[in-house]
């Protein structure tokens, strides 16, 4: 019994020193190729901040418009109407955030296919 606890009190310490020193290392990965800081420090912080509550808010917008158009909807055809609405919106959406970031999105990277 006194091994067993023995044994069962060294696995503990271990366990304890390996978890404190690996809490102390402070990994960070490397920013990836061509991408924004993320330091809230950043000069362009505020403005892309303010960007995307526009975007949200817009999105806001467009679910609360088909919300009401749902909640209007009196038979199955002005459900499907609601919802074909709502999908050419973002459609739209898409297509103009397309445009905007090019191909691959964000920097203009293609990210990679999986298989």
């Amino acid at each position: 019994m006194k091994k067993a606890l023995a044994i069962t009190m060294a696995i503990l310490f271990v366990l304890t020193i390996t978890s404190v020193t690996f809490a102390g290392e402070e990994k960070v990965a490397p920013p990836i190729e061509g991408s924004q800081p993320t330091k809230q420090t950043s000069p362009n912080f505020e403005q892309m901040k303010a960007d995307h509550l526009k975007k949200l808010d817009e999105k806001i917008n467009s679910l609360q418009q088909e919300k009401t158009c749902v909640q209007a909807a009196k038979n199955q055809d002005d459900l499907r109407a609601c919802w074909a609405k709502h999908k050419a919106e973002m459609e739209k959406h898409r297509d103009d955030m397309r445009k905007r970031l090019g191909p691959g999105g964000s920097g203009g990277q293609i990210p990679p296919q999986g298989k």
